[in-house]
């Protein structure tokens, strides 16, 4: 049977990666697994974890990002299918088992499954909660409409990450990395039996946090892909008023969307919508006009303060 590597980069979730790894140590997979982490200096540490799973190869990076430490791990990974998932998921227990079967059975060099968005509380979510369960991890939508799978939920073939090469620090390195895949021909599928679950943003402060990195990802590849000048900077201000018109009609997928729950959920998570698109809109609007909007960023695998002054001539 194949032998899989695991690979998920860590910064200071020390509790929900033992959940994660608790859930990676009941595999039904029947072959080889070794799993790699990638911790990027966490305070304090994560001794304990290192002594509650001796079975899981632990490495160290220092330069800050998931891809920096997405990469440090890859460089060790000796399996013939090289599986991705991040430190807050908690994949099925046939989760590797899934993976492989959805390569065989798709014929894919890549297969992104699914990911299930849970609330605290199931009973009761909050607002951003519901939001989040609605919108967020679409990866059926993300592989067959944009051509990439995030890596909370990824398998690809050993041959992919060899030509492909690594993951770019400060882009979103999920969309570069697999549409650099893509373009090299590597196919990619969808596979919605393998599941992993993840926690949902409860808050608005854990919503802005997680769109101010995204934001920032954005603005870069979007500069590498329109270039610095004027007709630049021009798509990305429309970009900005398009995202925030995608409000109107998304609010008709909130009130369709079986998984927003009672009407009472439904319309507050549905001014969640309005409320975050508009807040991003305006955030991309300020940073390509060069105000200053310093904003500490400390998401999931990355901890990093970005500063969101762009100025039109970069």
């Amino acid at each position: 049977m194949k032998k899989v590597s695991i690979i998920i980069p860590h910064f200071n979730q020390p509790d929900l990666l033992e959940k994660c790894l608790n859930a990676l140590a009941c595999q039904s997979y029947a072959g080889p697994i070794e799993v790699i982490v990638c911790d990027n200096n966490t305070p304090g540490g994560i001794e304990h974890l290192c002594q509650m799973f001796p079975q899981v190869s632990f490495v160290y990076e220092s330069e800050k990002g998931a891809a920096s430490a997405r990469n440090t791990a890859l460089r060790l990974a000796g399996g013939d299918v090289i599986a991705f998932t991040d430190s807050d998921c908690v994949p099925d227990v046939d989760w590797v088992t899934r993976g492989i079967e959805g390569l065989e059975t798709t014929g894919a060099d890549m297969v992104g499954g699914s990911v299930k968005i849970l609330a605290l509380y199931s009973d009761h979510p909050t607002a951003v909660e519901t939001f989040e369960m609605v919108f967020g991890f679409r990866q059926q939508l993300y592989i067959e409409k944009k051509n990439f799978s995030v890596t909370a939920n990824l398998f690809v073939k050993k041959e992919v990450v060899t030509q492909t090469g690594l993951f770019t620090n400060g882009l979103s390195e999920d969309v570069d990395w697999c549409h650099r895949a893509t373009a090299l021909g590597f196919h990619l599928s969808f596979y919605r039996k393998c599941i992993v679950s993840h926690p949902a943003r409860r808050d608005w402060t854990e919503l802005t946090t997680k769109w101010s990195r995204l934001i920032l990802e954005q603005r870069k590849g979007c500069q590498l892909a329109w270039g610095g000048g004027v007709a630049g900077v021009i798509r990305w201000y429309l970009l900005a008023l398009v995202i925030a018109g995608s409000a109107l009609p998304h609010a008709a997928l909130m009130f369709c969307s079986p998984a927003a729950g009672k009407l009472r959920s439904r319309v507050g998570a549905t001014g969640v919508l309005f409320r975050i698109r508009f807040w991003r809109c305006t955030t991309m609007l300020r940073s390509g006009f060069g105000v200053r909007n310093r904003l500490a960023v400390s998401d999931s695998n990355n901890c990093t303060e970005y500063d969101l002054v762009q100025k039109a001539s970069e």
